[in-house]
């Protein structure tokens, strides 16, 4: 039983993870300051770059979703508020306690306001879209 739950959670996670990055993304996307399009991306020519902090957030979508599924499957509390209580764990432990930690940014009260709502609400959006996938795809027993 383990072993399906597992192997449903690898496809759908993977389906989920690439879809609830791109809600994010495009979420924050509309609201984009000058100083944070500036980002340390590789070009590989032709004007095509290769931003790095957006292909290890899809990453990180792809085994959070993997960590979500499995995780309901076991203990259903996860799912309270449709997914976003998953993603505004994930914001506190990822996103400000992990990147605080190593320095990548800083605390969010010494960020504009607008900036944290922003990115709140983003990861609110990317919890709901993984809990969306993973109820509509009944396979992986993630169910209301």
């Amino acid at each position: 039983m383990l072993a399906t739950i597992i192997f449903n959670a690898l496809w759908v996670g993977f389906l989920g993870g690439v879809l609830a990055s791109l809600v994010r993304a495009g979420w924050q996307q509309l609201f984009r300051t000058e100083e944070a399009t500036k980002t340390e991306a590789l070009s590989i020519g032709g004007g095509v770059f290769i931003d790095f902090s957006r292909g290890l957030f899809l990453l990180m979508s792809i085994v959070l979703i993997i960590v979500f599924i499995i995780w309901a499957n076991y203990d259903s509390s996860i799912t309270q508020g449709s997914g976003t209580l998953f993603g505004l764990i994930v914001w506190i432990v990822i996103d400000q306690n992990y990147k605080v930690v190593t320095k990548q940014k800083p605390f969010f009260w010494h960020l504009p306001w607008q900036q944290t709502v922003v990115e709140i609400i983003g990861f609110l959006l990317w919890g709901w879209t993984m809990y969306l996938v993973a109820i509509g795809l009944p396979i992986s027993g993630v169910y209301f």
